[in-house]
């Protein structure tokens, strides 16, 4: 009953199928099957509102209408446009991208990506929307500023708009040319440095741009002259050890530096050189042998003569005794390098022993010594000597005192110049050290001088006898002489 129509925005469309007037609708179906659909074809923006199906009224039955049906059309947005199209720019300095996005209904949503990382930005951006002049689609821009890295140069950033009348994201793309400072790496050539040897460093540098300039230090202070991205330092020793080689790269964006802790092998050597021990019987002495090399020396200790290994570690530790006295020797051991032997004495202290001979002798009228030689550990105290029961005067100069000290005590030797008859006899060396005193009577004699003729006689008497066996010599070297015819 009544007449059926579609009404948009509470307009009416018609009555008839065809929607004259209207040529895009059309009312599909079969009045049998009281179908009376409305197919619009194709969709445009303009049909974008309130769609709803009526009934007129007819012979008292009142008219009838549907709810209302809200179409919304989609439209896809422009391609984006990136601005600048092309960025040139430093790395840590911070840059801003502009994406727009026009036409789009809905407003389009913009993203966008790192290409370098392979990830949405998610951070800096900020979206701006307005409404074109039909007032139902709308612009969209979106500001991105970021901090560009190394990693950025030669890669790009992508924007991305999308909206449900996109079946995929339409996407602009800016290629990013990043000036950055340099990316420095440092190497040594050989990764073994021997003391001795010669010792190459290698620097390389990534940067934009790429005219580089080079500079080398040691520890702090810089080389001169070595400008190039290799260098060589020649028979290094074992001072380089732990030391640092550095190498700075510098463009027109900045500068870096890289630092390398330089390991140098070397052999074993004494930091300080083994020292004497002495001490009590009893007592407990500690030997040290102080080596320093790299890597570290493996050292053992030996009594001198025997192949008995004591102990291992540079400190050896002696309980003093007699059987212990004497010499120990530790060796330093590294490989590849030759040994170190040193060697240390332990010494008993005690009461001086004086080990000189009781008998001297001296020619009257010379400069004439008395030898008064002592072991003591430790050094003696005092040397005194008497004559004639007293202490020689050294104040006159008649008098010298010359002292040689020795590994385990000192040679004290009285010098008398001029020797005179009283000068010769007996005269007492008195040693003393802490632990006691030590006396001896060393006696002075003249020495006899042979004279002058029998010297000579004795020389001629020698030359003659020589003479006489010359003589004796070549007669015995004579042939026999020859044996004469007989006749009979």
């Amino acid at each position: 009953m009544g007449h059926l129509q579609w009404t948009k925005n509470g307009f009416g469309l018609g009555t008839e199928r065809q929607l004259f007037g209207f040529s895009r609708y059309a009312m599909i179906g079969s009045d049998d099957e009281g179908d009376f659909s409305l197919r619009i074809q194709p969709v445009s923006l303009m049909d974008d509102g309130l769609y709803q199906c009526q009934v007129s009224a007819s012979d008292g039955v009142p008219g009838i209408r549907s709810h209302a049906a809200r179409l919304t059309v989609h439209v896809p947005p422009d391609p984006p446009v990136l601005t600048p199209a092309a960025l040139n720019a430093t790395a840590g300095v911070p840059v801003t991208l502009v994406c727009e996005s026009s036409g789009g209904r809905p407003a389009p949503e913009i993203q966008w990506m790192d290409n370098s990382r392979r990830e949405t930005i998610r951070t800096g951006s900020s979206v701006e929307t307005e409404p074109l002049e039909d007032g139902m689609r709308m612009r969209v821009r979106s500001r991105l500023t970021f901090t560009p890295r190394r990693a950025h140069h030669n890669s790009s950033i992508t924007c991305l708009t999308s909206n449900p009348a996109l079946s995929s994201p339409l996407t602009s793309t800016v290629h990013l040319s990043v000036y950055f400072p340099p990316e420095v790496r440092l190497r040594a050539r050989s990764p073994l440095l021997v003391e001795g040897d010669d010792a190459t460093f290698v620097c390389s540098a990534r940067a934009n741009p790429d005219e580089l300039t080079y500079r080398w230090y040691h520890n702090s202070e810089i080389l001169p002259n070595e400008t190039s991205r290799t260098l060589m330092l020649r028979k290094i020793s074992r001072s380089l050890h732990q030391d640092s080689v550095s190498c700075e790269v510098t463009n027109v964006v900045g500068s870096a530096k890289k630092s390398l802790g330089v390991q140098v092998q070397y052999g074993p050597a004494f930091r300080t050189l083994p020292r004497d021990v002495m001490a009590e019987t009893g007592k407990e002495v500690t030997l040290n042998c102080d080596v320093d090399s790299h890597p570290p020396a493996t050292v053992t200790w030996l009594r001198e003569g025997s192949r008995q290994v004591l102990g291992t570690g540079q400190e050896l530790v002696v309980v003093v005794g007699p059987s212990t006295a004497g010499l120990y020797v530790c060796v330093a051991h590294v490989r590849s390098f030759p040994d170190l032997r040193g060697s240390v004495r332990v010494l008993v202290k005690g009461p001086p022993t004086i080990v000189s001979a009781g008998e001297q002798e001296g020619r009257m009228g010379d400069t004439v010594s008395l030898e008064c030689s002592t072991v003591s550990i430790p050094s003696p105290i005092r040397v005194t000597w008497t004559y004639n029961g007293r202490e020689v005067d050294l104040s006159d100069p008649r008098y010298e005192v010359v002292v040689d000290r020795q590994e385990e005590g000192l040679r004290n030797v009285l010098v008398i110049h001029d020797a005179d008859t009283h000068d010769f006899g007996a005269y007492n060396c008195s040693v003393v050290n802490e632990y006691g005193v030590a006396r001896k009577q060393i006696r002075l004699n003249e020495e006899k001088k042979v004279p002058v003729v029998l010297v000579a006689g004795g020389v001629a008497a020698l030359v003659v006898l020589a003479l006489v066996a010359a003589s004796l010599l070549l007669c015995n070297r004579r042939p026999p002489p020859a044996k004469e015819d007989t006749v009979v």
